[in-house]
């Protein structure tokens, strides 16, 4: 791999305040604590000894870095790209020019041992990997990519350059979006967990009729499941990202942008707003509403409705202001009832002398 840092540039040209010597080639993408003189790399802030390091000519093919940092680097052979917002480049350019090997070109673009039905449609550039199964009616966008022991049941729709990773069940008639990336072991598409009870307490399944959409640009982390709706949809909007081991129940819909991170749990038909972050292991209960831009964290359990934007903790959630305040005056309390136990025992040893 080589490219050059004008490459870099037009890449991120958005972002982009001032930069100088774009001519200048780089092989590979690294940290600040392992680059090389063939490296393109990221600083957001100064680090140890940068102003030494550049000065002896030791820093990287290319620098991505702050107006702050960019003064600091007196080496001219490095090739400088000045931006408003590292981080940000940072995922762009890993994305064009150091993302994961999608394509897994150490197999035929349609594995000899895939199953794909006879009706299935299948776009330009698609790469079925070993054992999945195509089923019928599926339609299959350009330039998708499914890797080995996938399968895609009858009537599905997966969008262009979207990439399903081994092991994903996505079920019949869903609907994935474009650029979508799927991890191992996800399963879209299965049936909720819906039982009516019996006069004898005995459970009895509710099928699940309707499917699972899924907007652009959404990614979800390995084995995380999101049910297909009783009627209707189950949607997760443009931009969504969720981490590994979440679950989205039927008829849930998530709004543009928001943020799921590990072992987050939303129950049936409630509403997540937009740009919305639920911190690891939030739960929501059923039929319950978060408005756009609330962030839930410490484990926080929405059993009634969030109404405000905002940091929110606790069970029921409140403001985190609030939340905060609850658990100091807690630890003041119980450093208070160990002082009054303390005060208890001493008046006992006085009365026993």
């Amino acid at each position: 791999m080589s490219f050059t840092a004008q490459q870099v540039h037009d890449h991120i040209r958005d972002l982009v305040i001032l930069s100088r010597n774009l001519e200048t080639n780089f092989v590979s993408l690294d940290s600040i604590d392992e680059f090389g003189a063939s490296s393109l790399i990221f600083v957001a802030e100064p680090f140890k000894d940068i102003e030494n390091r550049f000065a002896n000519s030791l820093g990287p093919a290319v620098l991505v870095t702050t107006e702050k940092v960019a003064d600091l680097v007196r080496d001219e052979s490095v090739a400088l790209i000045v931006v408003k917002n590292v981080r940000l480049a940072l995922a762009l350019c890993k994305q064009k020019f150091a993302d994961y090997d999608k394509a897994d070109l150490e197999w035929p673009s349609i594995h000899p041992s895939a199953v794909i039905h006879d009706t299935a449609r299948i776009g330009g550039g698609v790469r079925i990997g070993p054992n999945s199964v195509i089923g019928k009616g599926v339609e299959i966008g350009d330039n998708v990519q499914i890797r080995a022991n996938c399968v895609i049941e009858h009537g599905a729709y997966i969008g262009a350059d979207s990439v399903v990773h081994n092991m994903v069940n996505i079920g019949y008639e869903c609907v994935i979006g474009e650029r979508v990336i799927i991890r191992p072991g996800v399963i879209i598409g299965n049936e909720g967990f819906g039982f009516a009870q019996d006069h004898d307490r005995c459970y009895h399944r509710i099928p699940h009729t309707g499917i699972v959409h899924i907007a652009d640009d959404v990614q979800i982390g390995s084995n995380s499941n999101i049910d297909r709706a009783t009627y209707g949809v189950t949607r997760i909007a443009r931009g969504v990202k969720i981490d590994a081991l979440c679950h989205i129940a039927h008829n849930v819909r998530i709004d543009e942008d928001a943020l799921f991170v590990a072992q987050c749990g939303v129950a049936g038909s409630s509403n997540v707003g937009k740009r919305a972050i639920l911190s690891g292991q939030t739960g929501v209960l059923d039929h319950k509403t978060i408005v756009d831009d609330a962030i839930l964290v410490h484990r926080c359990g929405v059993t009634a409705d969030v109404l405000e934007p905002g940091m929110w903790a606790g069970t029921p959630p409140k403001p985190f202001k609030d939340y905060v305040k609850d658990v100091n005056l807690a630890k003041k309390v119980s450093r208070l009832e160990k002082q009054l136990k303390a005060l208890k025992a001493g008046q006992v040893d006085k009365t026993d002398e």
